[in-house]
């Protein structure tokens, strides 16, 4: 049984929600009204909130009258009698596994309740809007109870409060971290799991750093998995007229260096790994580790749940030194997650991507936009 909470302004509005992301089938637990922060915030339309569940592969021990269907099982003597017992086995599932379900529920309100109700009014309403704009309970709540050991808030108009929210998220998040030229020679290792847009991210910067910059630049491909990469890099290169390289083995990247001994920056533009696979990892670790003076960039899709995130970075951890960039930022439901991985992960931002239009659709993070997207006085446009 999988369940999930949603926020939206109006019930139509979250049932929307729910339909697309777990169907027809979702069942609706919980529903209640939450406040929302802001200048005017007396006269907004409160929020709803809708968690849901929809039916899964968890299966649960009957508890409920477990005598009457021990008593039933020893009465199975015909196919009457069976259906009937598998009818009522059935029902007490159901009934046993909608109790869980309420217990959890009622769990993860009331826990949520007790964080709020820690915090002053002045922010219960940010931390409903951090929760509903992405970011995790428990990271919402240690930026606001950071805020509220330091600052009297109680003396603050809401003008202020907003402007105190807004500069600590800010600060959570940092400066941006894009690729900069120093006069050496710079590898760029671009990396992470598959289908996150790697290979179009890497385009979109190699048209930045020659056209725009005016660097000499080249780049290597040692994403030999899939042909229609190769195909795809050599495209770009042809477009940009950057000279390519393809490394087949961890070897062949020593003669391609080689070759471009004489350009600013080398882009590397590795596989897509899974990030479960160890043996994979290995690869990619050692490939990583046959360059120095080099720059990695982690590039995750915006659009992923944060438990898998957490996920691929842990799995991650043989890098100690990365720079993350959120690709399909447009199709990310919220941009909490940003705030999630650098509040708990602690890595420099470099790039946001907005869709797949090359050199276009890819940008330095804007943390002050950042800022007020996350406490719902922006959307991203």
């Amino acid at each position: 049984m999988k369940i999930k909470r949603f926020v939206g302004n109006s019930i139509q509005e979250v049932m929307k929600k729910v339909k697309m992301e777990l169907g027809s089938d979702a069942v609706i637990l919980h529903t209640r009204n939450i406040k929302q922060p802001g200048l005017f915030g007396f006269f907004k339309k409160k929020s709803i909130e809708v968690i849901v569940a929809v039916e899964g592969t968890e299966s649960y021990q009957i508890n409920d009258s477990k005598e009457f269907l021990e008593t039933l099982k020893r009465e199975t003597k015909n196919d009457s009698v069976s259906k009937e017992k598998d009818f009522f086995e059935q029902r007490y599932q159901i009934e046993d596994e909608i109790k869980k379900i309420r217990s959890m529920i009622e769990s993860v309100v009331n826990t949520l309740d007790a964080k709020r109700s820690q915090l002053p009014d002045e922010l219960s309403g940010y931390f409903d809007c951090l929760i509903h704009n992405g970011v995790n309970e428990e990271v919402a709540f240690q930026i606001l109870t950071k805020i509220n050991q330091q600052i009297n808030i109680n003396n603050k108009d809401s003008n202020k409060v907003k402007e105190i929210v807004s500069y600590t998220i800010k600060d959570f998040l940092g400066e941006p971290s894009p690729i900069a030229y120093n006069g050496m020679q710079k590898v760029i290792f671009f990396i992470g799991p598959t289908g996150v847009g790697k290979t179009t991210t890497l385009a979109k910067i190699a048209a930045n750093l020659s056209i725009d910059q005016r660097h000499s630049v080249g780049i290597i491909t040692a994403d030999t998995y899939r042909i229609a990469a190769v195909e795809q890099i050599k495209v770009y290169c042809e477009i940009m007229n950057i000279p390519l390289k393809i490394v087949y083995e961890i070897e062949d990247i020593y003669k391609s260096l080689s070759n471009f001994r004489d350009k600013d920056i080398i882009l590397v533009d590795t596989a897509g790994r899974n990030h479960k696979n160890q043996e994979q990892m290995k690869e990619l670790k050692e490939l990583v580790e046959s360059v120095n003076n080099k720059e990695i960039h982690l590039v995750i899709s915006a659009a992923t749940d944060f438990e898998t995130i957490k996920d691929i970075l842990d799995s991650y951890s043989f890098i100690t030194d990365y720079k993350l960039i959120f690709s399909k930022v447009d199709e990310a439901n919220n941009l909490g997650n940003i705030l999630n991985v650098k509040y708990y992960f602690n890595k420099n931002i470099s790039y946001l991507t907005t869709g797949q239009n090359v050199p276009d659709d890819i940008e330095i993070p804007n943390i002050e936009k950042l800022s007020e997207i996350l406490i719902g006085e922006s959307n991203y446009a």
